[in-house]
């Protein structure tokens, strides 16, 4: 039996001989084909959905997290100080749980649980637009690809936090004199406004940013694979051909 006798009964093409070439022709042959691209208009609605649902996804963790924080913060501040007391004489345990027992009798938890509550509604409308938009334009796995897309820009937000930590650093002591000024009014209190909405403006602005590429991405790589082309069925007159050939 001839080479190309045994290639036409299926031996691979290893078996026939070591050469390279022929090794990489016959795992070409049987790799899987190459995934075909979302359309246009799949990539633009996931854009969408990142920059809107993710963008609530996003801004309702920060408020969550800010809630947290707040309501943890004079425990911390507590547990920090008790520390130092043990370290500096001068320092009184007693006036600061007084302090902190007057923080948690005021409106702090309040407010801070009202942030808590706030981030959760946005967060849950933010994944419901998502699912939503990724489902009506025809994306397969719409809440999984929700989920990893919102952990995606999550991580990204929280790299790019830490990266611009030392400039809002600088940007704390012109906060604090603005905030000081609302109680003057005038124009230190309207430039104070007028800061604080770009702040807040800029944060959406980036989060949204943010989100749409993580959600375009993630669609990018949850694309579905191609399609099988199932083997036509050979006609007659090929296999009365392939029957008369001489062997």
């Amino acid at each position: 039996m001839t080479t190309d006798e045994r290639q036409d009964l299926g031996t691979p093409a290893s078996s026939v001989g070591h050469s390279p070439e022929a090794e990489r022709a016959y795992r070409a042959s049987i790799a899987p084909p190459p995934r075909p691209p979302l359309p246009p208009e799949q990539l633009e609605r996931a854009r969408f959905a990142g920059g809107v649902g993710g963008a609530m996804l996003l801004l309702g963790a920060d408020l969550v997290g800010l809630g947290v924080l707040l309501l943890l913060l004079p425990l911390v501040l507590d547990s920090v100080v008790r520390r130092l007391a043990d370290v500096l004489p001068e320092v009184e345990p007693g006036v600061v749980a007084d302090g902190v027992a007057q923080l948690y009798a005021g409106p702090w938890p309040w407010v801070a649980a009202l942030l808590v509550v706030a981030g959760i509604a946005l967060a849950a409308g933010g994944g419901l637009v998502s699912v939503r938009v990724l489902r009506a334009a025809g994306l397969a796995h719409p809440v999984r690809l929700t989920l990893a897309a919102f952990a995606l820009a999550l991580a990204g937000r929280i790299v790019l936090n830490i990266f611009t930590a030392p400039f809002s650093s600088l940007l704390s002591p012109l906060l604090e004199r603005g905030i000081a000024g609302l109680a003057e009014g005038g124009l230190v209190a309207v430039g104070t406004v007028v800061g604080l909405l770009i702040a807040c403006a800029m944060n959406v602005a980036i989060a949204s940013a943010t989100a749409m590429l993580a959600w375009w991405f993630v669609a990018h790589r949850m694309r579905p694979p191609a399609p099988e082309v199932e083997p036509e069925e050979p006609s007659w007159s090929s296999l009365l051909r392939h029957h008369h050939q001489p062997h």
